[in-house]
């Protein structure tokens, strides 16, 4: 968090929430390429059925060999998959995520940087997508909906309904300081009761002042 602690924090501004990027994050594409992986080991066991089964011949100098195409895209296949591993670790290190009691911050990139934010006063809607495998190893998706069709989205974060319980209760902390902190309404000055006439036996009576004092 050295980027949004140190940078992107403004006056009077405290970080709340440091919502974390899970762990699945990183292994996400290598658990996606899994059923390719798979049918590949199975085409390189049962090469030689393949080969029966679509009347090739087994020739050793034959130039497509079934075996050889299997073990070369299994290389590449895992070659572009460990690239991709490596960089969602570097994408992982150099994501952060902060909740503020004024804004909601988002830090992204390796090479070039990007930071996008929400105010908590300009918030719509806050939308939560779990799926099977998120709902197994707790984590979550977040979409933020700003006013102006602003977009704000915590990626793959652990624990995502704690992150909305906190964002909710920001955002229902921040109406209450700004009704405590509005105008206060103005009291009414009170009418004076007016003096009635003082009557002595039908007659006008004068109430002079009194100049004693």
């Amino acid at each position: 968090m050295k980027f949004i602690r140190k940078k992107n924090l403004q006056e009077g501004e405290e970080l709340l929430y440091i919502p974390h990027l899970h762990w699945m994050y990183t292994l996400k594409p290598v658990l996606q390429s899994l059923p390719f992986f798979l049918v590949l080991l199975y085409l390189g066991i049962a090469a030689d059925s393949v080969v029966d089964f679509l009347g090739w011949s087994r020739d050793p100098a034959s130039p497509l060999m079934i075996r050889d195409i299997v073990k070369y895209a299994f290389l590449a296949a895992a070659i572009v998959v460990s690239l991709r591993f490596v960089w969602r670790i570097f994408q992982y290190l150099c994501t952060e995520y902060g909740v503020t009691n004024k804004r909601f911050i988002i830090k992204k990139g390796v090479i070039r940087l990007t930071t996008t934010e929400i105010p908590s006063d300009r918030i719509e809607t806050i939308h939560c997508f779990q799926g099977m495998w998120a709902r197994i190893f707790h984590y979550g998706t977040i979409h933020i909906s700003g006013i102006g069709a602003k977009t704000l989205v915590f990626y793959m974060v652990s624990d995502p309904y704690a992150l909305r319980r906190k964002i909710v209760d920001i955002i229902e902390k921040n109406k209450t300081i700004t009704v405590v902190h509005g105008e206060l309404p103005r009291a009414e000055k009170k009418a004076e009761p007016k003096k009635e006439p003082v009557y002595r036996y039908g007659t006008f009576v004068r109430v002079l002042p009194d100049r004693s004092r």
